[in-house]
């Protein structure tokens, strides 16, 4: 991949480990010549842990502001357009690891739509670090100076197949 590549839900869908009700990015451009991708989510209201989190005054947590963050980077991680990944990462073995200089500056409530930008700082087997900014409209909701994910590769089950005579199991 080498240009701005769209994703609609449905093509996330069929990338992402994490699906509904617990997806948290509905639409992307991964922009890998620069390392960039941005996405969107539109906060519904249906969200079931809105429910109580608060009861009358519904607000989207910080900690899934900070999740729909780490998705763009597993998404963008899983695209395969990334420089310096060798080969195509496992959607089975990628996992948030931490997050730093964190800051939350705005609640965000039903109608909102979040957009999110991040970037990537580096890369090397096990680990990739984005950074990211969530904006709604023009103002700031939140920054992170960095997004740190664990990952493995996939098997290359082609050459377990030369090796054994037999297919990986």
């Amino acid at each position: 991949m080498s240009t701005s590549n769209h994703l609609n839900l449905e093509e996330i869908v069929r990338i992402m480990p994490q699906q509904p009700p617990f997806l948290f990015v509905e639409e992307a451009d991964l922009e890998p010549s620069d390392g960039t991708a941005t996405g969107h989510y539109q906060i519904r209201g249906d969200e079931d842990f809105l429910r109580g989190h608060f009861r009358h005054t519904p607000v989207f947590p910080a900690s899934v502001l900070l999740e729909a963050l780490g998705q763009l980077g597993v998404l963008f991680l899983l695209s395969g357009g990334l420089k310096g990944l060798k080969r195509p990462a496992n959607p089975e073995a990628v996992y948030f690891t931490s997050c730093n200089g964190v800051r939350c500056v705005r609640v965000c409530r039903p109608g909102d739509k979040l957009d999110m930008t991040i970037r990537l700082k580096r890369l090397r087997h096990p680990l990739v670090v984005f950074e990211g900014t969530m904006t709604c409209g023009q103002e700031k909701v939140a920054t992170a100076d960095e997004i740190t994910l664990i990952f493995d590769y996939k098997r290359d089950t082609d050459s377990e197949t030369v090796k054994t005579g037999q297919p990986s199991a």
